[in-house]
């Protein structure tokens, strides 16, 4: 848990870095921004790398100061 800074997160799916990441279907799991599911305060932070495999894996994310 983090209320701000550069985190460690599970995501699901191909992640850029600069992407928007939001919680997925899966819990514990982000997953990458689309645009069309938007609701405001959905963003859990934003990317700072890049993941280019479909399968769960960890990223570094900056929370709070987007």
């Amino acid at each position: 848990m983090a209320l701000t800074g550069r985190v460690p997160c599970k995501v699901k799916g191909v992640v850029a870095k600069g992407d928007l990441i939001v919680s997925s279907q899966t819990a514990g799991v982000g997953m990458k921004l689309q645009q069309e599911s938007y609701n405001v305060g959905c963003v859990i932070g934003k990317a700072l790398e890049s993941k280019d495999t479909t399968d769960v894996g960890v990223i570094e994310v900056v929370v709070g100061r987007l």
